[in-house]
Parts: C-alpha cells; sequence; structure tokens
C-alpha cells in the first residue's frame, strides 16, 4: 500500500502506485512510497565513488519574519531559502542521512532536499508529495534503472504522481515535520556549523 509521507496528506490516494519514468531529456521523475525514499537515496549514494565530491542541497519555505521583508505589502507571495553542504563524499553523506536528518527531510512535506554529485552532476532529489527527480546529465541510466530495481520499484512509459490525484474534491496539504524535537530550522543552523551555506532566495 502507498504511504504519503508525514508531512503530506491528500484525502484520497486510490489507484496512487510506485514507478518512475525517464525522460528524452536525461530528467527521471518517480513516485515512491514514503518507507522506500532513505532506501532510494541511499542506493544512490552508494552508485557514486567513495572519494566522489557530493553535495546536499536543502530548499525551505522562508520564515514569516523573512516573508514581511521580502513582501513589504504583498502577502501574495511565497519564498525559499536554497542552501549547499559541500565536501561530503559517499561515507558522511550516509551517516548524514542514517543520522536523523534523512527522517525529517523526507518527511517534512514543505522542504525539499537532494543529493548530487560535484564531478558528473548527476543528482536526485525529493519534491512535494512524495515525488522524486533525477537529472543524469551525461550519466548512463543504467545509473537510475538500477537503483529503481534494486527497490522493486518499476519503469513505466508514463507515471501518475500525486499531483494527479489532487483536485478541489479531493485536497491536498503540505505541512512540516520535527524529529527528536527538531525542526528544518533547527536542523538548518546545526548543518550550518558543519558548512552549509545559503546561496539564493527563490519566489515560489
Amino acid at each position: 500500500m502507498f504511504q504519503l509521507i508525514k508531512g503530506a496528506h491528500i484525502a484520497d490516494i486510490s489507484g496512487l502506485e510506485e514507478g518512475y519514468q525517464l525522460c528524452d531529456d536525461g530528467k527521471l521523475t518517480a513516485n515512491v512510497s514514503a518507507e522506500k525514499i532513505i532506501k532510494v537515496f541511499e542506493s544512490f549514494i552508494s552508485k557514486m565513488d567513495e572519494d566522489e565530491a557530493l553535495f546536499l542541497y536543502i530548499e525551505a519555505p522562508c520564515s514569516e519574519d523573512e516573508e514581511k521583508e521580502l513582501n513589504s505589502n504583498d502577502i501574495s507571495k511565497l519564498h525559499r531559502n536554497v542552501y549547499y553542504l559541500d565536501g561530503l563524499n559517499q561515507e558522511s553523506a550516509l551517516d548524514l542521512l542514517q543520522s536523523g536528518v534523512g527522517e525529517l527531510l523526507i518527511n517534512d512535506g514543505l522542504v525539499l532536499f537532494g543529493i548530487g554529485s560535484l564531478i558528473t552532476n548527476i543528482e536526485i532529489g525529493k519534491c512535494k508529495y512524495n515525488m522524486l527527480i533525477g537529472f543524469l546529465q551525461e550519466a548512463d541510466e543504467k545509473c537510475f534503472t538500477d537503483i529503481f530495481k534494486e527497490n522493486d520499484i518499476p519503469r513505466l512509459a508514463t507515471i501518475k504522481t500525486a499531483w494527479d490525484f489532487i483536485s478541489e474534491k479531493n485536497p491536498g496539504e503540505c505541512s512540516s515535520y520535527e524529529f527528536g524535537g527538531k525542526d528544518i530550522y533547527v536542523l538548518i543552523e546545526q548543518l550550518q556549523e558543519l558548512g552549509l551555506y545559503k546561496a539564493e532566495t527563490r519566489e515560489e
């Protein structure tokens, strides 16, 4: 049975199934049940060379105070801060995800994050409602097909993601999530001590 992450809710997800689709432009879109998301990331990291330079990115909603500064009188626009943590390798990236950081990043419905290689620029990321995206760049697509095969996620010609099930009559909602008493803002502060830096602020 397909499980949504803890920070996401859709009234009815009957018919929502796992699968991934590879597009001609080297982009991948996947629909992955919550309990398998960290396994997909672990498989991805394990495909990298042990000493390959990796990075983590996090996109988190701006705080209420930040929005007031950015928006002035226009409250209709929302923004998110984009952060990067460089200097990771296979071992440290796995340790980070398995330390509880992965649990929070995966289950916060408002946060986007991903892991990529600074060498090949191949990357995989989590978007809202259990959707994963991947960018092959110049890499062999077998890298991704192996990852999803290892996790029993089928390749399909086209997939239906949670977005295809959301409507006025079947609404979806994303929310923040705490793990071990930490929310995303506490996590960001802690990761800044390890070198996480803010790259930009984007409009949603």
